[in-house]
Parts: structure tokens; C-alpha cells; sequence
């Protein structure tokens, strides 16, 4: 068996999808460990969107391929003073931070026979929800975009985090110490 740490942003609790959401990891046999619904401290949100040269790198990148894809090029400089991708990974976490903090979300560990944090990404659906696919959770509940969120200089409302990989066991971890 195998943890994963996910939780419903504040997005997802103001939408009222909570339920939706928790029913998709139930039917794909995820169980529950805990759940509980608060606030994210800020230094949890600090150790959540860590500052670590790849993450920033890829975040950035990321945002830049969106823009990109728009044909919004020109606009990256006007949103983020920079092009350079790990100062725009920098910004994009400081917003992620503000967000994760600003109402409360619903943590949940679950546990699962095998690689839990992929097959839990594989059911989220890619971070943002205008590319993730039909009969994933942000492909079918999002009604967000990377590229907004940018333009209008926030995070981009996805609905779920959900650990990567590589940092699941960090991160049920973290919120075993700081938030359960």
C-alpha cells in the first residue's frame, strides 16, 4: 500500500464539488487514512511550493508554453517582469501560496495497493484544467486556465493538489505534523 496526500482547494469547497471529487478516488479503490478540513498555515504552504530550482524551472516553463500557446508572448514581461522561467516558477509559487492559505481546504491521505500518487495525478488530470482530458477531475469539473490565472495575476484555480512522485511521502508527512 501506498499514501498520497491530496486536498481540495478552496475552489473546489466553494464549488461544492467536494463530494464529486471524493467519489472519483473511492471508485478507483483509493481509501481514506485521514481527512480533515482547515486552514494552511503559511509555513506549510512554505514547505507545500518549495523554492527548489527544478520545480520553479518547470512551473515557469509551464506558464511560458501556455503563453505561448495564446500567442501571448508580449504579455509575459507585463505579468511577470521577466521571461526568465524560475523567476516566473517564483511568482507563480508566491501566488500558489496566497491561494493555498486564503480559505480552508479539505486534506485527505489516502492509501492504495501500488503507485498511489500516479494513479492519483492520472485521475486529477493535468494541472491546468483547459488541457486536462475529459473523465479526469480538472478536465471535468475545472473551469480555470493557467493562462487566466496568469493574466489576472493569481493561481490558477485547479480544484485538487496532489502530490507528485517523488514528494508524496514528504508531503503526507508535512500535513501529518502541521495539519492533522
Amino acid at each position: 500500500m501506498s499514501k498520497e496526500l491530496v486536498f481540495a482547494k478552496p475552489d473546489a469547497i466553494e464549488r461544492k464539488l467536494v463530494g464529486k471529487i471524493l467519489s472519483r478516488f473511492e471508485e478507483q479503490g483509493f481509501n481514506i487514512v485521514k481527512a480533515r478540513k482547515g486552514r494552511i498555515s503559511k509555513e506549510l504552504a512554505q514547505l507545500l511550493y518549495p523554492d527548489s530550482e527544478a520545480q520553479l524551472k518547470g512551473m515557469g516553463e509551464k506558464t511560458l508554453a501556455s503563453m505561448s500557446a495564446r500567442g501571448e508572448m508580449e504579455k509575459v514581461k507585463e505579468i511577470f517582469n521577466t521571461t526568465e522561467p524560475i523567476e516566473i516558477g517564483k511568482k507563480l509559487n508566491e501566488w500558489n501560496r496566497i491561494y493555498a492559505t486564503s480559505a480552508d481546504v479539505i486534506a485527505f491521505i489516502f492509501e492504495k495497493e501500488g503507485n498511489a500518487p500516479k494513479m492519483a495525478r492520472e485521475l486529477i488530470g493535468k494541472t491546468d484544467p483547459s488541457m486536462a482530458a475529459k473523465g479526469t477531475i480538472r478536465g471535468d469539473y475545472g473551469n480555470d486556465s493557467i493562462y487566466q490565472g496568469n493574466i489576472e495575476k493569481r493561481s490558477c484555480r485547479n480544484l485538487v493538489h496532489a502530490s507528485d512522485e517523488d514528494r508524496a511521502e514528504v508531503e503526507v508527512g508535512y500535513f501529518e505534523k502541521y495539519f492533522f
